[in-house]
């Protein structure tokens, strides 16, 4: 398990990428969705920020309660979600990331001083998972759309891009 400090280096460097790839892009680029479909950047962002506060809510469970139950989220919020992201102001998008990354601050520092990295929680599809497991996993989140959102960038550049019908689905039982 890596330490809080490593966790902490690790959520400010995929903040940052993520914050490098969505610089100096317009509003109509943060809602233009890819021609061979997917989420725009907005969609990305909106998921985004609705996953890592669910994270963090299940998180502080996990702190006060070791061994709560949690439900696996319905994927079909997953697209919910992500279809916020059409109508929210991109400004509050990129400010609710920054609140919801000064949380999983605080949460990874919480978790450090109670040395509380293996407190649990009962997941109805993954079974136990721990804090420790449950901030890399937010970590890594980050990272991986902020890659998705550079290949949107780096799509936008080629000729004919445009808009695409909605995603699929999230395959059935792919919640969170």
């Amino acid at each position: 398990m890596a330490s809080a400090s490593e966790l902490r280096a690790d959520l400010v460097a995929g903040r940052e990428r993520l914050l490098g790839a969505i610089a100096s892009v317009s509003e109509q680029e943060f809602k233009r969705r890819p021609a061979e479909g997917g989420w725009s950047i907005a969609e990305v962002l909106a998921h985004l920020l609705a996953t890592e506060r669910l994270w963090a809510k299940r998180i502080e469970l996990a702190l006060a309660a070791e061994g709560a139950r949690v439900e696996a989220s319905d994927p079909t919020q997953h697209e919910e979600q992500a279809r916020a992201g059409r109508v929210a102001p991109v400004p509050q998008l990129i400010h609710g990331l920054l609140a919801s990354q000064r949380e999983l601050e605080r949460l990874i520092d919480r978790a450090g001083r109670e040395d509380a990295f293996e407190r649990a929680l009962e997941h109805s599809r993954r079974g136990r998972i721990t804090v420790g497991w449950m901030l890399r996993n937010a970590v890594e989140h980050v990272g991986e759309h902020a890659a998705q959102v550079e290949a949107l960038r780096a799509a936008m550049e080629e000729p004919g891009a445009g808009n695409s019908p909605p995603p699929s689905p999230l395959p059935e039982g792919e919640g969170t």
